[in-house]
């Protein structure tokens, strides 16, 4: 049977919805309008895995050391979320079937973590005032592709690292994780 047939399934729908509302109703607009946001895009995820229907434009030819832009969501506690910025920029570490293991970069380093490195400048990703990027080891994660957007003007809709760094970033992870 279809949601749109079930009256059972409606009726439990509607009563979550007002019960997310009276969650929400001494949350400052601008976060809630944030939320809201964040549930249709989820909802568009799970209708598209659902129908399983493709890809929206997609960067070329993902692989490790490719920086792309990635709407985490809004997410729990301290976990890296997207409040405020819609997205940020995640260094691609491996690639499996629709999914992707990425690593989240910063403009800003996170005061007492042992798990955020300072990477440098990233050539191409360089802001006016020429700031260093933080890996952020603390929310490397495996994303749907779906997540994934292409970088306006960028070749390929994505920025490539240098060999170099991808070998730092690969002594930064055996050091936070293996050693």
């Amino acid at each position: 049977m279809k949601f749109k047939n079930d009256s059972k399934l409606k009726k439990k729908f509607q009563s979550i919805i007002e019960n997310i509302e009276k969650k929400l109703n001494h949350v400052d607009s601008e976060f809630v309008n944030e939320y809201i946001d964040w549930l249709d895009k989820k909802t568009t995820y799970f209708k598209q895995t659902y129908a399983r229907s493709g890809y929206g434009p997609q960067p070329d030819d993902l692989q490790r050391g490719d920086i792309v832009w990635v709407e985490f969501g809004i997410n729990v506690g301290t976990e890296l979320s997207d409040h405020q910025t819609r997205g940020h920029y995640a260094i691609v570490w491996a690639v499996d079937l629709g999914n992707v293991i990425v690593i989240p970069l910063s403009s800003r380093p996170s005061v007492g973590s042992n798990l955020t490195y300072d990477i440098g400048v990233i050539d191409k990703l360089v802001t006016k005032d020429q700031n260093p990027s933080f890996l952020k080891l603390d929310a490397i994660r495996s994303i749907s592709k779906r997540r994934i957007g292409r970088m306006p003007g960028k070749d390929g809709g994505k920025i490539r690292i240098d060999d170099e760094k991808i070998k730092l970033i690969s002594d930064l992870i055996r050091k936070s994780f293996v050693d």
